[in-house]
């Protein structure tokens, strides 16, 4: 009888697997044959062999569900593959804080939006956490046919990784409240020192093992081996972190970082390549399978707004984190679009805080929606991201532009600056000082409930005179961190006297990067619009002191023009170029702008490009960086409008980040931005 059972369990899964992976095959080539991603056609697969519509395909859903988690660990571990550790830790410091906004944002949306339709406080913070975490599984689909540039794609994973292990904390917080207990700063703080142990534990004994043996089955050139002892690592270390209570994917995300410390990253990933596509293709016909859609039809206003939220809010807050962060618009515009939808980790707090009875039922069938509908709009509206950037672009007023210019420098001199004061002890204290406010807060609201009434005042004293050499901290490190940008700013520009706009956006970008993630920590504390009111007020009164900045200030930017035109005169000599630049396009060392780098390209005969103008190339658009000017025989254009014709033997100006500028040259040959 048991020999009989195994073989029907064997021909159940093995039918499951056939009309699983035919389907999935067969749709996915005629969705790329209509140009559409493949995870569009894998959707419908799931839609096909589930069980909702009556056509005669049909695949147990609970069995293809626990086929799609090995996509989920397959899929992290080879996200693990793209950093080590020293790049990991490069990343951090930049995506890690616009994972802050980000998710800040997400989560004070998600709680917005449960308010408007009535929900509690509970149930709308357990819709702020489902929103705020993007799926991997989708990003790292749509970045395999939607390729990126390098720094976006480590950017996003970047962003990625943070919402992950934040992920795994809502979990914990979402089940506590799901079992009817009440949350407080000690079981918070004990549950983050258990996941930090964890997590080091984890990786110590990854990084003792792995590195040897995947050095040595390379060295035995069997790839058979290599695969077999990858995916033993990867699903141990997923069953490791399962059996600790977290997710696998953060077990095999920490497998996968200590495989690419033996600098064999590449060779695994190639060779764990057909198996990981395999998995990730029953992930999305699972989520395609779940879909219901007589239940998605009566969810479907939720969904829509949801929908709206979640595309609407990532770009805006991924976009702006990106660019506070340092960076420039064309990055962040690319990442938010890539984070634009909803995890599968989104489902799993939904069905916690559905089964705690905090949710409606209605929202799993909604966010499913969500999933599958940003699934698919995701990869569409990546692909045409050059448009919304070059409608960015173009509103974007040229004071804006400069003064971007001037800030992205300032943030990249302050990180690789060696000699003078670091903002890193400063901002270290003003965050310090501004979480034991926070903590301080919630603690005393949790407690309130529960002391009696005649020790209400004391306990509201106490707390206040607890606050006060929090609060007198708070604004030494803040009065120590404007001194120290102000030194920074003024010995790298070598200004003097009155406040720079580089020093006023620092300000607007420490009260964003401070202010949102404080809203949505408190949001569900206070009662009506106080923290958004108090939040608001600090924005517009940072953008007040910009803007009277910015009215008695002129930019640099132009100074440094200045300079750049007066170098490239030395270089054009009468009808002839000079000879010390070179004929072939080449770097000429011509100082920098806006502390940003500056290079001088010949436009050649092997330009493609001659003839065209600058709108026309969208040169700046397509590539991030900006020309600043162009040197002629007997004539220099500085600051170009955009409407002048390249010509044989131009010398143009380029102003940009190294990565910008490599695209930047690579349009001008004639080619895309590289």
């Amino acid at each position: 009888m048991a020999a009989l059972w195994g073989c029907r369990l064997h021909d159940v899964m093995l039918n499951d697997l056939a009309i699983v992976t035919v389907v999935a095959a067969l749709v996915g080539m005629l969705m790329r044959r209509l140009g559409q991603p493949s995870i569009l056609g894998y959707l419908l697969a799931g839609l096909i062999v589930g069980p909702y519509i009556p056509i005669p395909l049909f695949a147990d859903p609970h069995r293809i569900e626990e086929l799609a988690e090995v996509g989920v660990v397959l899929v992290m571990f080879a996200v693990g593959l793209e950093f080590r550790i020293k790049r990991l830790l490069e990343i951090l410091p930049v995506s890690g804080l616009t994972a802050g906004f980000q998710i800040g944002a997400l989560s004070w949306a998600g709680f917005t939006v449960g308010s408007v339709l009535g929900w509690d406080t509970t149930a709308s913070v357990c819709l702020g956490a489902t929103m705020a975490i993007s799926s991997t599984m989708v990003v790292s689909a749509v970045l395999r046919d939607t390729p990126v540039d390098p720094d976006v794609r480590s950017h996003v994973f970047g962003i990625l990784v943070v919402q992950d292990v934040v992920a795994i904390v809502l979990l914990a917080l979402v089940t506590t409240l799901a079992l009817g207990e009440t949350l407080s700063t000690q079981s918070v703080a004990l549950m983050i020192a258990q996941l930090a142990g964890a997590v080091v534990v984890m990786l110590v004994g990854g990084l003792l093992v792995l590195p040897r043996l995947i050095r040595f089955a390379l060295t035995q050139s069997d790839s058979e081996s290599l695969v077999v002892l990858v995916a033993g690592a990867a699903f141990g270390l997923a069953m490791v972190a399962d059996l600790s209570g977290y997710s696998v994917a953060l077990g095999a995300f920490i497998c996968g970082i200590a495989v690419a410390e033996s600098g064999k990253g590449h060779e695994v990933e190639h060779a764990i390549e057909p198996l990981r596509a395999l998995f990730s293709a029953i992930f999305f016909v699972s989520i395609g399978m779940s879909v219901d859609p007589a239940v998605s039809w009566r969810s479907l206003p939720l969904a829509a707004m949801l929908c709206v939220v979640v595309v609407g809010m990532q770009l805006f807050s991924v976009t702006l984190g990106t660019v506070l962060t340092g960076h420039s618009i064309r990055k962040g515009i690319y990442s938010g679009l890539a984070l634009g939808q909803v995890g599968e980790l989104s489902f799993i707090l939904a069905t916690i805080a559905i089964g705690g009875g905090i949710l409606p039922a209605e929202t799993l069938p909604a966010l499913v929606t969500v999933a599958t509908v940003t699934a698919f709009t995701t990869p569409q509206f990546l692909g045409r991201g050059l448009l919304l950037i070059d409608a960015a672009d173009r509103w974007t007023p040229d004071w804006a532009h400069r003064l971007l210019v001037n800030y992205q420098g300032f943030i990249r001199r302050m990180r690789t600056a060696k000699d003078g004061p670091s903002v890193r002890q400063p901002l270290t204290a003003l965050l310090l000082d501004w979480l034991a406010l926070i903590v301080l807060f919630v603690t005393h609201h949790t407690l309130l409930p529960h002391i009696p009434a005649s020790y209400v005042i004391g306990v509201d004293v106490a707390t206040v005179l607890l606050a006060v050499p929090f609060c007198i901290g708070l604004v030494r490190s803040g009065l120590r961190l404007a001194a120290v940008v102000r030194l920074l700013a003024r010995s790298i520009r070598g200004a003097s006297g009155r406040t720079t706009p580089v020093e006023a956006l620092v300000l607007v970008a420490v009260v964003l990067g401070v202010g949102l993630p404080t809203l949505a920590l408190l949001r569900p504390f206070v009662r009506g619009p106080w923290v958004e009111t108090i939040f608001l007020t600090a924005v517009l009164g940072a953008l007040v002191v910009l803007g009277l900045v910015l009215r008695r200030t002129p930019l640099t930017y132009t100074s440094g023009v200045v300079l750049v035109a007066q170098n490239l005169a030395r270089h054009v000599q009468g009808d002839q170029v000079d000879t010390n630049v070179s004929r072939a396009p080449a770097t000429v060392d011509v100082g920098t702008l806006a502390d940003l780098d500056v290079e001088m390209w010949e436009v050649t005969e092997r330009a493609l490009t001659v003839g065209k103008t600058l709108a026309e190339l969208d040169l700046r658009c397509r590539s991030g960086a900006t020309v600043v000017a162009i040197g002629r025989p007997g004539q220099t254009v500085t600051l170009p409008t955009g409407h002048e014709a390249l010509q044989l033997g131009d010398v143009v100006a380029l102003s940009g980040s190294p990565a910008a500028l490599l695209r930047a040259k690579s349009v001008l040959m004639g080619g895309e931005a590289a």
